[in-house]
């Protein structure tokens, strides 16, 4: 009896294995997908001049927006994004840092997506 239970173990491993491989496979195609929708649906809004501080800017609150605000001084901080990818700000930023910024608040928008599942 118990080497029958050893066999049926082996045999539901390997059942289930091939699952395991093909959702492991299909996590970043999936990701990927999630990531390209995002993006097409997000409305990117340029905010320039701002007249208050950053640490007091609040994003829109809509999800499907991307508010990029230039900083025209250096008080009011580094380029970065806010914690929930809502907001990018750039301060004299090349373009490569915008377009890792922006990249960044895509990752965040995407995880914040697959953990609300």
């Amino acid at each position: 009896m118990e080497f029958f239970s050893m066999r049926l173990e082996t045999l539901l491993v390997a059942l289930l294995f091939p699952s395991f491989a093909v959702a492991a496979t299909d996590a970043p195609v999936e990701k990927a997908a999630l990531r390209a929708k995002i993006m097409e649906e997000t409305r990117l809004i340029a905010i320039m001049d701002l007249d208050r501080s950053s640490v007091t800017f609040k994003d829109d609150g809509d999800p499907t927006t991307l508010e990029v605000v230039f900083l025209s001084k250096r008080s009011d901080g580094p380029s970065r994004v806010s914690a929930d990818g809502e907001i990018v700000f750039l301060y004299k930023a090349s373009d490569h840092l915008q377009s890792e910024l922006i990249d960044r608040a895509f990752d965040l928008r995407v995880a914040r997506e697959i953990g609300g599942r």
